[in-house]
């Protein structure tokens, strides 16, 4: 088995169907397996998928422990080489897949890769980050990323060449590649984090583990993104706001009442910055 794909649905049938059909649609000349993860949806047309897609393997989690508890669950049950989180949200445009897969084997050193994410209207879309959270990221984004605008160019988020890029930061967890030893070997997801940020502390381990980063503009994909999270807009800003300050104290980073503060700071500015537009 070349590479497993596993796709954690929460609540997202209809989106989780149109992912693998693009899936099957756009890949070629490889060998690999679907992994489904229901992560307890409280909708349960997922039951059903196997009517639709017989081949693919359908696993029914009996409880909700999040986003990289789904996603290590499917790894337990992956024959596949490498393995490729991907968001249900999401929509191949190429055969991207079998891009990932070239490109790990002609490059041993890296040890996570990610592609060109792009919006519904094709569009760039984010797809990485440049730097790992820090206090001069944070200090950045007070200052809406004037320094690494200066630094990367239009290449912050979104790779406009047709070269690979060398990350210090991480790719989006909606297309993550990496190979399955070494995810098994640093200790898969931390399941300590329930959504958000459980990408950025893997690829912290994975750069412990001396291994590169790297992202590729020819595997695109469509990420229409927050496909599962509806109108929970607040609850988004809670969970990503502790995952923060959790990935802060996993990983030793400095600066984490630095970070409280200037996040308050932006979030007060942000909130001005509407009421005036509004205006």
């Amino acid at each position: 088995m070349d590479i497993s794909i596993i796709i954690v649905n929460y609540n997202t049938y209809n989106l989780t169907l149109n992912c693998i059909k693009s899936i099957y649609k756009k890949t070629a000349d490889l060998i690999f397996e679907i992994i489904v993860v229901d992560n307890c949806s409280p909708n349960r047309d997922i039951e059903e998928l196997n009517v639709a897609f017989p081949e693919v393997k359908l696993i029914l989690s009996q409880q909700n422990k999040g986003f990289g508890a789904g996603n290590n669950l499917g790894s337990r049950h992956a024959k596949g080489k490498y393995l490729l989180f991907l968001n249900s949200d999401t929509l191949l445009l190429n055969n991207a897949i079998k891009e990932f897969y070239e490109y790990m084997e002609r490059n041993p050193k890296v040890g996570i890769c990610g592609g060109n994410l792009y919006q519904v209207n094709l569009r760039p879309g984010v797809s990485f980050e440049r730097r790992l959270p820090g206090t001069l990221r944070d200090i950045d984004s007070l200052f809406f990323m004037l320094l690494s605008k200066l630094q990367f160019g239009k290449n912050l988020t979104f790779n406009f060449g047709n070269s690979p890029l060398r990350l210090k930061g991480y790719v989006s967890g909606a297309d993550l590649c990496i190979a399955k030893d070494l995810f098994v070997k640093v200790g898969r997801f931390d399941e300590d984090f329930f959504m958000y940020y459980e990408e950025t502390e893997l690829t912290h381990r994975v750069f412990k583990a001396k291994k590169e980063v790297h992202v590729i503009p020819q595997s695109k994909i469509i990420h229409l993104e927050g496909g599962s999270q509806g109108e929970i807009s607040d609850k988004k800003k809670v969970w990503m706001r502790e995952s923060k300050l959790l990935y802060f104290e996993k990983t030793n980073t400095f600066g984490v009442g630095i970070s409280i503060i200037l996040n308050q700071i932006i979030s007060f500015r942000d909130r001005l910055i509407q009421k005036l537009l509004v205006r």
